[in-house]
């Protein structure tokens, strides 16, 4: 599967989606497209869709926890939506779930950090 991030925009968020593998050779890439992307929108919150990612590895979780510290400053969250049971199995023993939440659903992530329905 080829290594591929897509970006949506909600209200006053993103939905970060990745698909096959989120690992060094990808991070500074979708870094960089991230920034861009939260410079022109200035979103609060971020979702991260795992459902594709097949590998992730220290950079990549690296990656999702520096975008949780930028919208920490502005008062906004993160979460994680659709993970597949291998990003679940990672993001556990990452400790990551210590900090952000995993939601079923776009609808129940707004409904949680109070962005407008």
């Amino acid at each position: 599967m080829e290594s591929k991030i897509r970006i949506t925009p909600f209200e006053d968020g993103l939905v970060i989606k990745f698909s096959g593998e989120l690992d060094s050779s990808k991070t500074m890439l979708y870094r960089d497209k991230i920034h861009r992307e939260m410079t022109s929108s200035g979103p609060r919150f971020l979702l991260f869709d795992l459902k594709d990612c097949s590998f992730l590895d220290s950079a990549g979780i690296g990656l999702i926890l520096g975008r949780f510290n930028e919208v920490e400053k502005v008062a906004g969250g993160c979460g994680f939506i659709h993970l597949s049971p291998y990003a679940r199995k990672v993001i556990k023993i990452s400790g990551l779930f210590s900090v952000m939440k995993e939601y079923s659903s776009l609808m129940e992530f707004r409904k949680d950090m109070g962005v407008k329905l």
